[in-house]
């Protein structure tokens, strides 16, 4: 492999002090994430002055220049520089294109739509946009990414729920899943409600009820129910809720909505559902309903710490190294916002906060361990298939041994045969 010069390193050790100033603002994201044919149209057109502006019209667009940030200006150079350098006729397109745009409010709404969409594409799905040969290839290619981002929105529920977990100060990303697809949030409460009703004692709440979040009324009562007398197994198993319930819960769940049901995909889904009893099925509705209530509330948090975008493009600029803001660089704008609110939110959110979500949280896990022990139904997952992989290796210890009479007898110096089971013993014959 070549070693790098040293020149590659005096410019790359450059790039910390100089980081702030190229940094396009995160929340006017169109240039990057738009492509560089609207990025030019947007900013060379309409802010250094297309031709038959007045006096006026270019006096406004030099205004809006020295509002910008360095990093905003800088950003604008380089889209002019850009232009610059296009041909004649490629100029005259977009400025064609900006004159439409201008002249007609209703193919302005469409172009700014289609800006806004195109930005929640991936960085490598704009660019198979950018790089379409003509309108058919471009058409094809919209209504390809517009069937997948519809069908799945994985990669965003991920990103939510691994934030989720660190703001818990949850370590282990198995839990990752008890936040995903929860029930509706209505029917939820309704079983928490059928619930409440069938314990034997009321419900002791930490504070009046009207004063709990649906997370802290939810929690209570399945606690109270875990802990209700008569519901343990002899070998400490909690076999709750009972029967009588479940079968109640689960006549109103059942045909509502099974999307809680999903582990990892739809196939799976499926062969669960098949496999499933009532119980398991109640069972995960409760766990999931209570993370997903549980999600809300920590979002709620998030959202009351309100910081001003100023705040946030200190933060970024300031607060997180090189290698941080160049991974949030790689999200689409609206990915990247959120991920910025979370990574502030760990930073600057009270300790009092932040201490009470991570104790919701505890508890919240430790509540799910004690309904999953009250199902007998082995979960698909990752615990499954290292519970198979375990089974098998102990069904191995006994299986018949290698060749057609077993192992044999095989004499190691200093050390007496072993008696294997399923051998007999060969005599020698001079014995």
């Amino acid at each position: 492999m070549k070693p790098r010069s040293s020149k590659n390193n005096q410019r790359r050790s450059k790039e910390p002090s100089q980081s702030a100033s190229r940094q396009p603002a995160l929340w006017s994201r169109s240039l990057r994430a738009v492509g560089f044919g609207i990025g030019t149209v947007i900013c060379v057109m309409v802010l250094l002055g297309a031709s038959g502006q007045n006096e006026d019209q270019e006096t406004e667009n030099r205004k809006k220049i020295e509002a910008m940030t360095p990093a905003e200006r800088a950003q604008l150079k380089r889209n002019y520089e850009k232009f610059q350098k296009l041909s004649a006729k490629e100029k005259q397109r977009f400025r064609e294109l900006h004159s439409a745009t201008r002249s007609q409010p209703e193919l302005n709404r469409v172009m700014r739509s289609y800006c806004d969409w195109v930005k929640t594409l991936t960085p490598w799905e704009q660019e198979e946009l950018r790089n379409a040969k003509d309108k058919s290839q471009r058409l094809e290619l919209i209504r390809k990414f517009r069937s997948r981002h519809s069908r799945s929105s994985r990669h965003s529920n991920a990103l939510k729920y691994s934030e989720m977990l660190n703001i818990l100060g949850i370590r282990d990303p198995r839990y990752r899943y008890f936040l995903s697809s929860p029930p509706p949030p209505d029917l939820f409460k309704r079983v928490i409600d059928i619930i409440e009703q069938s314990l034997p004692a009321p419900v002791k709440y930490p504070k009046p009820k009207d004063q709990l979040s649906d997370f802290e009324r939810s929690l209570a009562v399945l606690q109270s129910g875990v802990k209700s007398k008569g519901n343990k197994h002899k070998e400490q198993k909690t076999y709750w809720p009972s029967p009588e319930v479940v079968e109640e819960v689960y006549d109103l769940i059942q045909g509502k909505n099974d999307s809680f049901l999903e582990l990892r995909g739809p196939r799976e889904l499926k062969s669960f559902a098949k496999k499933a009893q009532p119980r398991a099925i109640v069972t995960i509705f409760l766990i999931r309903g209570l993370m997903g209530e549980l999600a809300t509330s920590v979002q709620l948090k998030v959202d009351e710490l309100k910081p001003s975008d100023e705040e946030l493009q200190k933060f970024f600029e300031r607060s997180l190294d090189h290698k941080a803001r160049d991974n949030l660089l790689k999200y689409p704008p609206d990915e990247m916002q959120k991920k910025l609110m979370y990574d502030y939110f760990l930073k600057n959110a009270p300790k009092d906060v932040q201490t009470s979500l991570r104790f919701q949280g505890m508890e919240a896990i430790r509540l799910a361990v004690q309904l999953r022990q009250g199902s007998d139904f082995k979960w698909p997952g990752p615990e499954s298939r290292r519970r198979e992989t375990k089974d098998r290796a102990q069904d191995g210890k006994n299986r018949r041994l290698n060749g057609p009479k077993g192992g044999g007898d095989r004499n190691f110096p200093g050390r007496k045969p072993e008696r294997r089971p399923g051998v007999q013993r060969r005599d020698r014959p001079d014995a």
